[in-house]
């Protein structure tokens, strides 16, 4: 029974810090990636990840000390989130705007923007560079790689409404991978909780004999 409890004890240990770390990375890659996740869920999802990684560290702290109170606390709470983190993640992912590139495309196009647009991904004119042609405008360096229009082959064939909204979609289903392996890692960590809380309860009891 000992070394049972102390293989428990040992893998929600690692597994909690697992659970911090990613949370840190998960809560990382919602700030360097603005538009992973709509604007109105940003908060609630850096709230979430702050709460995962404070109950993660509760979860380390229950298990060295071997507190029931503290590892049943540690893991029903572990639970709530997990689910409140898949609720939120199926939401984001059912409602997300797609528009959200389109929009910000036509604001640059409207401004006279579109040129870093152009060159941070490697795109032309809104849906291409037919767009200029239409216009009778010159397509400018920026729709060529290297910015070199010597070489016809050098222009960049898709809009940038499309890579905006591929780069958009991906970045999201990053957000989305992570949290639900987070969600994972929480009900894994939430059953250790569980195996634990029994084992030291066992324990004291052997104790008082």
């Amino acid at each position: 029974m000992g070394c049972a409890t102390t293989t428990i004890k040992i893998s929600s240990i690692l597994l909690n810090t697992l659970l911090a770390l990613l949370s840190i990375a998960t809560i990382v890659l919602i700030a360097i990636n603005p538009g992973s996740v709509p604007d109105e869920w940003d908060v609630p999802a850096y709230i979430i990840f702050a709460l995962v990684i404070l109950f993660a560290i509760i979860g380390c702290v229950a298990a060295l000390r071997e507190s029931i109170c503290l590892t049943v606390t540690c893991g029903v709470f572990l639970l709530l989130l997990s689910l409140l983190q898949v609720a939120i993640t199926i939401i984001i992912l059912n409602d997300r705007d797609v528009q959200n590139g389109i929009a910000i495309v036509e604001d640059a196009w409207d401004h006279d923007k579109i040129d870093a647009l152009q060159m941070e991904y490697k795109c032309c004119g809104k849906d291409s560079s037919q767009d200029y042609i239409l216009l009778n405008r010159q397509i400018p360096l920026s729709c060529y790689e290297g910015q070199n229009d010597a070489d016809a082959n050098n222009i960049y064939n898709e809009g940038c409404s499309v890579k905006l909204q591929r780069y958009y979609a991906r970045e999201t289903l990053s957000v989305a991978v992570t949290s639900w392996i987070t969600a994972v890692l929480e009900v894994v960590c939430f059953m250790l909780a569980v195996l634990l809380a029994i084992n030291f309860r066992n324990k004291q009891r052997r104790m008082q004999f």
